[in-house]
């Protein structure tokens, strides 16, 4: 499906809705990607091929997630403008969004938000194109909720759980999802599973609260919801977002509102939204 104005675009959003009978108070969820990056499309950025398109091994990218994740936590507190405290899930969900690779692929439920990263960085005239994802996000919950491998990673916390009750908590199950520490990669029970999981991380800052951030967090399968994207009853749409399209998008994007200091609310949102209109009247 194909959006070549704002107008287009918000049009499919609420047909899509319908089509797929989404309550009104149901967010739907929105991710934007260069459609020159479409063979490697929704994969977080841990698993992406190289650019000769090989990957390593899965156990080899989660060791490298583990180091990058405890040297983030380490080296952050000095210069974040907050405390990361005692919570194992707010350093993993920072790093991410600064920057480092992680198995976590950023979403947003706001429509327009996902339209501006669809565009922003393109260059006029654009010579590629973008695509924005739409997920029925409520639709996903009620399929992993029935998958057999969450079931078992349940399971396997639970039985972990037992022989550790003062360390681990029985409902914590999703720590499986974390990066895991090396004593900690022989235990069966500690695998990560599978399938992904879908969080709503707290606004740690406000750069996560302006974009609406949403989060998938994939397991080791690099593929999995690109595969379930493929398939004929999958809630998962592709809009097409044309290059000749992206000039008088970003200036009904501008009208409506939505700028780079807005998405990105401190000084370098600002000095980036003012580079471009120095641009524009240069």
């Amino acid at each position: 499906m194909t959006s070549g104005s704002l107008d287009d675009y918000l049009a499919t959003v609420r047909l899509t809705r319908d089509d797929w009978d989404v309550p009104a108070h149901h967010e739907l969820w929105f991710r934007a990607e260069s459609a020159e990056y479409h063979k490697t499309r929704l994969q977080p950025g841990l698993y992406r091929p190289r650019v000769d398109g090989k990957r390593e091994s899965v156990k080899t990218l989660l060791k490298l997630e583990n180091d990058l994740y405890r040297e983030f936590g380490r080296c952050a507190t000095q210069l974040a403008d907050l405390k990361l405290g005692d919570d194992d899930w707010d350093p993993y969900f920072l790093m991410q969004h600064h920057g480092v690779p992680t198995r976590i692929l950023d979403w947003t439920d706001g429509a327009l938000i996902a339209l501006h990263f669809a565009v922003r960085g393109k260059s006029e005239p654009a010579t590629n194109g973008s695509i924005i994802y739409v997920l029925d996000v409520w639709w996903l919950v009620k399929y992993l909720e029935k998958h057999p491998d969450r079931k078992n990673a349940i399971r396997r916390w639970k039985k972990y759980n037992k022989n550790h009750p003062y360390d681990t908590s029985e409902d914590d199950w999703d720590s499986l999802y974390l990066p895991m520490d090396e004593e900690d990669e022989e235990e069966p029970l500690l695998a990560t599973p599978n399938v992904p999981l879908l969080w709503d991380s707290p606004h740690v800052t406000r750069r996560v609260a302006a974009q609406r951030s949403r989060y998938m967090i994939f397991g080791i399968d690099p593929l999995w919801l690109s595969a379930l994207a493929g398939k004929n009853d999958s809630h998962i749409l592709e809009i097409e977002i044309p290059g000749d399209s992206i000039a008088p998008i970003k200036q009904e994007l501008r009208d409506a509102g939505i700028t780079e200091s807005v998405i990105f609310p401190d000084l370098d949102g600002l000095g980036r939204e003012l580079r471009q209109l120095w641009e524009l009247r240069r």
